[in-house]
């Protein structure tokens, strides 16, 4: 949000309608001084440092919020960008462990994610949506990096045998299941962002905030416990000892 703010600011007092009128105004005042003083030149000074100023308020009072609302959109579509390269690519190793779950809960995720980001593009919610859509952000990241997670736990289990690979396969199989939790959780959320968005009613904003509140949580746990596996290999170490 920081990163946004600078950018509406720059884009703000620092546009070419807005410093062209100062520079010129600032030059006609040095040019005025070099010749020993013009009313001419200083009326020009003094209308082209004040008529940029004053454009500049007056994009601040009645511009700010489309100025936002643009900056913002492009940086989504930035990230939109960067994130469906990386998609793509899980997208594709994830179609090597022959099981269609994982591939169809790529596909959810990524369509419920396109359906919040479709609503938040309605004239004036952009801005007021930023933190909703940062936090269904971390929720669908959290998922998609067990997707991940669950790609690796099987190609793990290509190396073992017995028992030790039946127990592999578990764990993936746990984790999902997780994901089809956070999947249903995720649907609700972005069917309630879309009634609000229809209503504008702040009670039914109360009330995603808390359901989002209670969905950040188990991806809270779930991020701490990924980190806590970290890499499979290391994870199960004992298991890629063990004769096979």
């Amino acid at each position: 949000m920081d990163s946004l703010k600078r950018k509406v600011i720059s884009e703000l007092f620092l546009a070419p309608s807005v410093l062209l009128p100062i520079v010129g105004g600032v030059s006609a005042a040095v040019l005025s001084w070099a010749t020993g003083g013009s009313s001419y030149l200083n009326g020009a000074a003094i209308a082209g440092i004040l008529g940029g100023i004053g454009w500049g308020l007056t994009r601040l009072i009645f511009h700010v919020e489309r100025i936002t609302e643009r900056i913002l959109q492009a940086e989504i579509e930035r990230q939109k960008a960067e994130e469906n390269r990386r998609l793509d690519a899980l997208a594709a190793k994830l179609r090597m462990d022959r099981d269609p779950r994982t591939q169809d809960y790529l596909t959810l995720l990524r369509s419920l994610r396109e359906d919040l980001e479709q609503a938040a593009k309605q004239p004036g919610i952009q801005f007021r949506s930023a933190p909703i859509r940062e936090q269904v952000g971390r929720i669908f990241k959290v998922a998609v990096d067990q997707l991940s997670y669950s790609y690796r736990l099987w190609e793990l289990s290509q190396q073992l045998t017995g028992e030790a690979r039946e127990q592999v396969l578990a764990d993936r199989e746990q984790i999902l299941d997780e994901i089809a939790q956070a999947i249903d959780r995720l649907r609700g959320t972005v069917q309630h962002f879309q009634r609000l968005v229809a209503t504008s009613d702040e009670q039914d904003l109360r009330s995603l905030n808390a359901e989002l509140e209670q969905s950040l949580e188990v991806a809270r746990r779930t991020e701490q416990r990924m980190r806590e596996l970290d890499r499979p290999e290391v994870a199960y170490e004992s298991l890629l000892r063990e004769p096979h």
